[in-house]
């Protein structure tokens, strides 16, 4: 029988640990494009001829100049931007953890974040790089000599995130039924202080694991940043215990093409805004143009020394020593700059659409409301399922931190917010669910919950502190008042059940003993009539 053990063999501490796998040179092309675009005019400029194309005959200055009028319509920030806030307009919560993870979510990457601001910006970079990474590391106790020293240093495991770039490999592998990482190279930088100055080094850790066993390796490269070569230096390298497989997560946002290769969520909008980034330069030069009529004369002889002289503008006197010559201005027609407007508003709209933007309905055109909803539910869809994706990548993060603390994780919980409708149409749904409550179809607590699932209570509201009162709340008011339980209104027997639960003592209202006076109410009226 053939051996189906996964083989490992260890990094040696020679070559080039820098060199990347094709998956992340692939990826690192398309990162390079969406950050440039993501970035603004900023960087889109510095992209210079990448991204607006120097036309033949066009002079270095005439570039220059139409280059720095060139601004951008950041559609892709906007669109990352928006779409990473709605998984994060609620506090993220961590269910069924214990007292110390409680306290590591406070700062989660020994930075001083929160577990959500650092989920936020984990999510927000795999949104638009269509990947981000994390990596749960521990500080190194080697040295210490016990878990009490090790308590006392504050030593305990924490959150790394690093972007596309930052991974220059990393291999999955089919082990035990599951996939699991087995090999990763990241890197990073370090400067270090000579004097006044500052010498940065290139740094990469290889961090690998054996399939077969609990166990691995993790190495340390350096190189100068100013030696730009593949000259690396072996540094050192130290055993990876307790593992069984490499505690690096990612969280993919796009069509998943490969182990580490994946199309964004936003690629096609950010080529969107390169060819929008292109229209506007055309058009912002034709407008240059069409503002300053040329100038032009007929019948007049101009000295080529004194054509250098001229300058149109106020304030300028022309003249023309032919008798019949004349000076005149030509003006172009404005067919041009018409075609250019529109389609700059039909890229315009272009990028609304693709930046799963449901609110189409601009003054570009009008958008009835059956297509908005389809929009909508279709953008609510993407962020749910990526809303989703982040919830598993964080839940994993903290499996990882328990086993670096010997601590059984699996039953927690990370909670984002992954109910997107607009108020106006929470509020209808309550109310749905309110008359649902009244007509005592429904439990207090499950319209509670219901409630809460909509947002519209706040992150500090306590379910069981809330149904404790209203339950003492019910029990005076039926002892009391006869009123229904549960409800601010009178109880109708006509719909209690047996024994029209009533407390011992309780007058019941509506009686027909001749000895209780009748409510002043009205045919099927509940209420009291206002006396004041």
């Amino acid at each position: 029988m053939a051996d189906t053990q996964p083989k490992y063999v260890p990094s040696p501490k020679t070559g080039n640990p820098g060199e990347l796998s094709s998956a992340a040179t692939t990826m690192q092309q398309r990162t390079s494009m969406l950050r440039a675009v993501y970035g603004g005019t900023e960087t889109m400029r510095a992209k210079d001829k990448e991204f607006l194309p120097q036309y033949e005959k066009e002079s270095d200055t005439r570039y220059k100049s139409r280059l720095a009028s060139t601004f951008a319509l950041n559609k892709l920030r906007e669109a990352v931007d928006a779409a990473s806030a709605k998984p994060f307009r609620t506090l993220l919560k961590v269910n069924n953890g214990d007292p110390d993870l409680d306290a590591w979510v406070q700062d989660i990457d020994l930075q001083g974040n929160h577990l959500h601001v650092f989920a936020h910006q984990f999510f927000n970079n795999a949104m638009l790089d269509g990947m981000c990474h994390i990596l749960v590391d521990h500080p190194d106790t080697y040295n210490m000599k016990s878990l009490a020293q090790q308590k006392a240093s504050g030593a305990r495991p924490f959150m790394k995130m690093f972007k596309v770039d930052d991974v220059a490999a990393a291999y999955d592998q089919y082990v035990g039924g599951d996939t699991k990482t087995v090999h990763v190279r990241i890197r990073s930088q370090r400067a270090e202080r000579d004097g006044f100055k500052e010498v940065l080094y290139n740094q990469i850790r290889v961090i690998e694991i054996d399939p077969s066993k609990t166990s691995g390796i993790v190495q340390l490269w350096e190189q100068k940043a100013t030696s730009g070569g593949s000259n690396w230096t072996f540094v050192e390298e130290t055993p990876l215990q307790n593992m069984v497989e490499v505690p690096f997560v990612t969280m993919y946002a796009g069509e998943k093409e490969a182990d580490y290769l994946v199309r964004p969520v936003f690629i096609d909008l950010a080529y969107k805004q390169i060819e929008h980034w292109i229209s506007s330069s055309d058009q912002r030069s034709i407008l240059s143009a069409a503002r300053f009529p040329m100038l032009a004369c007929s019948g007049v002889v101009i000295d080529p020394d004194d054509e250098k002289q001229f300058a149109i503008g106020p304030y300028k006197v022309l003249y023309a020593p032919e008798a019949n010559g004349r000076w005149y201005y030509v003006e172009p027609k404005g067919t041009a700059i018409e075609s250019g407007a529109k389609d700059l508003n039909t890229l315009e709209m272009q990028m609304d659409m693709m930046a799963l933007n449901p609110v189409t309905g601009t003054h570009r055109q009008y958008v009835p409301q059956n297509e908005r909803d389809i929009q909508e539910t279709r953008v609510h869809s993407v962020v749910h399922d990526m809303a989703i994706n982040c919830q598993d990548s964080i839940e994993k993060a903290i499996l990882f931190m328990g086993q670096w603390s010997n601590k059984d994780y699996t039953k927690v919980q990370a909670l984002l917010n992954t109910e997107f409708s607009n108020t106006k149409d929470r509020l209808a749904e309550v109310a749905q669910l309110v008359k649902m409550w009244e007509e005592r179809g429904l439990s207090r607590q499950a319209l509670l919950t219901e409630v809460k699932n909509r947002n519209l209570l706040g992150d500090d509201f306590d379910m069981t502190h809330e149904l404790a009162l209203w339950a003492k709340v019910d029990e005076l008011m039926q002892s009391n008042d006869g009123m229904m339980p549960g409800r601010w209104t009178q109880a109708d027997p006509a719909k209690a059940p047996a024994g029209g639960g009533q407390t011992s003592g309780a007058p019941a209202a509506n009686s027909n003993d001749p000895s209780q006076p009748l409510p002043d109410f009205g045919p099927g009226q509940l209420r009291p009539k206002k006396q004041i």
